[in-house]
């Protein structure tokens, strides 16, 4: 049978790629002598190439786009919040869920005592909040980091009482808090399967009242304060015994679940 009467099963075979090397340099040989052929197949590539640009689809409008996202976004609300759940249901049991209970009506409803000094103490805690966040390198890191914070800040980095919490480094900050001496440690905790991190920012010889910012949660038998910082995130502060400021910042987490995970340390610990 001749090539010119198998050009039909030919072409499309040759379109696709599945000939042999042997068939396809035989059909090419024959293409360059037989322009019925030529005329054919090239016939059938513009027919291919039509029905392919059919089937793609069409760009999304804007609009759509948009309603697309804002659907998206809505799904991974409901996810993030199913995941809280889940969470809290994990790490909280029995008692605990009722303690962080407490804690969450608290902040919602308790005062600072110090609120009425607002204006004075938001230049402390926030400059501090400030410099927690600057992009300055870390001087320390890994098992360096708890001797270093014992000698340079006289004192012990917070612990978590969560398995998956580890310490990755600290650094001083240069020109300190108000003329007291700071730095800051940062962590890498795990909860949920996505780490995220968090950074404790320590004050030496701090006036309390100058941390009293914002409101007042209860945690066992101490008190911390949720300050709202200008940006919007969310900090707790501190103050031990010992004249020592925290604050603790991790923009990833809600208000609560921030000051949960500061009651889960053994410097405030819920008990």
């Amino acid at each position: 049978m001749s090539l010119c009467k198998s050009i039909d099963t030919l072409s499309m075979a040759y379109l696709d790629d599945e000939l042999a090397d042997e068939e396809r340099h035989e059909l090419e040989a024959h293409l360059t002598e037989c322009a019925a052929c030529r005329a054919h197949l090239d016939q059938e590539r513009a027919d291919v190439s039509l029905v392919r640009r059919s089937l793609v689809a069409p760009p999304a409008s804007d609009m759509f786009r948009a309603r697309l996202a804002r659907a998206l976004d809505g799904e991974e609300r409901i996810e993030q919040a199913a995941q809280r759940r889940r969470w809290y249901q994990y790490l909280l049991p029995g008692s605990a869920m009722v303690a962080a209970a407490a804690a969450i009506a608290l902040f919602v409803g308790v005062q600072a005592p110090g609120q009425n000094n607002a204006t004075r103490t938001a230049t402390v805690v926030h400059q501090a909040a400030r410099e927690g966040v600057r992009p300055l390198p870390l001087e320390v890191r890994g098992s360096e980091t708890d001797p270093w914070v014992r000698t340079r800040l006289a004192v012990s980095p917070p612990r978590f009482q969560e398995p998956n919490a580890k310490v990755l480094g600290a650094r001083e900050l240069p020109a300190g808090i108000e003329g007291h001496q700071a730095g800051l440690i940062s962590y890498e905790i795990n909860l949920t399967g996505n780490p995220f991190l968090l950074s404790v920012l320590v004050v030496r010889d701090v006036n309390a009242d100058d941390w009293r910012e914002g409101q007042a949660v209860r945690l066992g038998d101490r008190t911390v304060h949720v300050v709202s910082m200008e940006d919007g995130t969310r900090a707790v502060s501190y103050v031990d015994g010992a004249g020592r400021g925290y604050l603790f910042m991790a923009p990833q987490l809600t208000v609560n679940e921030l000051v949960w995970l500061v009651g889960r340390t053994d410097l405030v610990g819920t008990r």
